[in-house]
């Protein structure tokens, strides 16, 4: 009996080994590319949150990194082309939501949503920014399987804006590893609906609805990663180095490069930096 026992105990150990093992294989970063840049498509150009601030903010601030390449793009109809495919990570910094009158569509946000799906099949990565999670928000069903969460409405929206700290929770993971818990100005979200399996890399504890909520997260879909921030209401956001660091990190571990130790540097706005519509 007792040998029964014993060996039981040994099997349980094991399995709970394997499936973290699974679970880390499931979200570990492919290939590293050494001798190449990484091609970025930041996509804004929505009137929500004031997009003409922090898009070209987080253009400059990536550019700063001497291994991405930047492109800003006002026209989110770059959505519905092939040349989206020519890039290796996609930062969506806007978001079409029911509310704003009138609904904002591409194009064609069927083809939009077709090609973001194919873009992360073919082992490319997207960053969800913020309000982002409710992009294409009359296609939900559509995109949720691509991200992971979704803004949902029936949920409390989030806490005042107010100082709060982020916790990283997953000091494994190259994105955060080097990230110390922060403090930041910002909206702290209580409205990510879904159940995905999504892997928190950092949290924070509403004083409003008294829980702790994702902040930062990674999901797996296909051959390739969304990455989520629900934090960057503004411009006092990217004043923060630790969530500059984490952005940087993140276009960094989806383009598959080496994620340095080194901290970024906060780079100061610059006034005279507007997109420039390309229609």
């Amino acid at each position: 009996m007792a040998d029964r026992i014993r060996l039981t105990s040994v099997l349980f150990i094991f399995v709970a080994f394997m499936l973290l093992c699974a679970e880390h294989l499931v979200f570990a970063q492919p290939a590293i590319e050494k001798d190449k840049k990484v091609k970025v498509l930041v996509v804004t150009g929505i009137e929500y949150h004031n997009w003409r601030e922090t898009a070209p903010q987080i253009a400059r601030q990536l550019a700063s990194c001497p291994d991405l390449e930047i492109r800003l793009e006002p026209d989110y109809n770059v959505l519905c082309t092939d040349e989206i495919f020519a890039y290796d990570v996609i930062f969506f910094n806007f978001a079409n939501i029911i509310n704003l009158e009138p609904y904002e569509e591409t194009k064609n946000d069927d083809l939009a949503i077709d090609n973001i799906e194919k873009f992360l099949q073919s082992g490319k990565g997207i960053i969800i920014f913020h309000l982002a999670i409710g992009m294409f928000e009359k296609r939900t069903e559509r995109v949720l399987p691509l991200i992971g969460r979704n803004y949902d409405r029936s949920l409390p929206a989030h806490d005042a804006f107010r100082n709060f700290e982020v916790t990283v929770t997953d000091k494994e993971h190259p994105i955060v590893k080097h990230i110390p818990n922060f403090k930041i100005d910002d909206e702290l979200y209580t409205c990510m609906g879904g159940d995905l399996p999504i892997r928190v890399l950092a949290e924070a504890m509403s004083t409003e609805q008294k829980t702790k909520y994702p902040m930062v997260y990674i999901y797996k879909c296909g051959d390739g990663y969304a990455f989520t921030t629900v934090l960057g209401h503004d411009m006092r956001a990217l004043k923060s180095p630790e969530f500059v660091t984490m952005l940087r990190n993140a276009v960094l571990w989806l383009g598959k490069k080496e994620v340095p130790i080194q901290p970024a540097t906060v780079v100061p706005p610059d006034s005279s930096i507007e997109p420039k519509n390309r229609l």
